[in-house]
């Protein structure tokens, strides 16, 4: 049989699957939806999980990133896109990294990097924001001062509710499906065993 013809193994049919929820939820992203409620930590942290080994796993997530960023800013301001996103994708990145290193660990680890996820891109790009300090376009200034980065957190706070509530609700429910379906796998290959 032809790899082409070759059943998908069980460890495929999941990363088929992965693929899948990251190419969803970056429609979902391009689509209207409530503000911040946008799933894009989900990608990563059910890239890192699912995905396989390597790097390459992660060029999935971040071309639902690009893409769809690319789309939304098109549409925002004609500009593809905008540097003041660079901390935004370093946060993403260290979500992926942190999900791929508890991929292989205990059930609550991997849960621990689901709920985790936009607390750690809460803190890492907000903390880009007050770094800036009002050099990018539209964000205001915040002194390089610990009362600075409070007022910063402060005032992201209100979309916070939305990146918590898209996250953990996507990742959430992938990480519980595709949970499910290498289980399922798994007493699939012990059958046949």
């Amino acid at each position: 049989m032809s790899k082409i013809t070759a059943p998908l193994s069980a460890q495929s049919w999941t990363r088929f699957a992965a693929l899948g929820a990251i190419a969803l939820v970056a429609l979902y992203r391009i689509a209207p939806h409530l503000p911040n409620v946008a799933p894009v930590g989900a990608m990563f942290v059910l890239g890192g999980l699912f995905l396989g080994r390597g790097v390459a796993w992660m060029a999935a997530p971040f071309a639902g990133l690009l893409i769809s960023d690319t789309l939304l800013n098109l549409a925002y301001d004609g500009r593809p896109v905008h540097a003041e996103r660079l901390v935004d994708y370093l946060a993403f990145a260290l979500i992926a990294l942190a999900a791929r290193w508890t991929a292989e660990k205990p059930a609550f680890a991997r849960i621990g990097v689901v709920v985790g996820a936009p607390v750690a891109f809460f803190l890492i790009s907000n903390f880009g924001v007050w770094l800036a300090g009002g050099s990018l376009p539209g964000l205001p200034t915040y002194p390089h001062t610990l009362p600075g980065l409070a007022d910063c957190y402060a005032a992201a706070l209100p979309f916070f509710r939305g990146t918590l509530f898209g996250d953990w609700l996507f990742a959430g429910v992938g990480f519980l499906a595709l949970e499910g379906l290498k289980a399922r796998e798994a007493r699939g290959r012990m059958a046949v065993a």
